[in-house]
């Protein structure tokens, strides 16, 4: 079974963890939804990597989302009315950050996060590899995505240098 077909059977998983996720730090209630995509307007989104060390694989984690909800998340979260860019970056890499260690919970259990990278972004276009799953929170989708790792420049790992000098290093 390849990675992507491991990760579309545990679809239904995937959907249950982000709509919990989102219910705890948002501290709504939050649905899922099937049709809807993001809204045009700019895009929070942070992606973090798991490694398994076993195989060498990567599987990366990716949350993107409006920055309505990022600004909502931000202000919840950080306690603050009015929260700045690089609070909405914050916010949103922790969301990464908790559902990343809800997905390695879930499909790569003795392995390594990575910290979450994020920014913001014009591009709303659908993802088109990996298996990705839609909730709605405060009236905007939030998107979660599994896939390979393709490319994992610019993470950095917990108490460690960048995952490329991480990289380097094996070889």
């Amino acid at each position: 079974m390849s990675a992507i077909d491991e990760f579309e059977a545990a679809r239904e998983d995937l959907e249950a963890l982000l709509i919990e996720v989102l219910g705890a730090v948002a501290g709504e209630e939050a649905l899922p939804v099937w049709d809807e995509g993001l809204p045009s307007g700019p895009i929070v989104w942070s992606r973090l990597a798991i490694h398994d060390e076993e195989d060498d694989s990567f599987t990366m984690v990716s949350v993107r989302t409006s920055s309505i909800v990022a600004r909502v998340l931000a202000s919840r979260m950080l306690l603050t009315p009015d929260p700045g860019p690089d609070d909405l970056l914050d916010a949103v890499g922790e969301l990464g950050n908790i559902a990343g260690g809800n997905v390695k919970s879930l499909l790569r259990h003795s392995c390594r996060l990575s910290l979450p990278a994020a920014e913001v972004t014009e591009d709303a276009k659908p993802t088109e590899t990996g298996v990705t799953v839609r909730a709605a929170v405060l009236g905007q989708v939030v998107e979660l995505t599994v896939d390979v790792a393709g490319d994992v420049s610019g993470l950095y790992w917990p108490g460690g240098s960048p995952l490329t000098d991480a990289l380097e290093s094996r070889s």
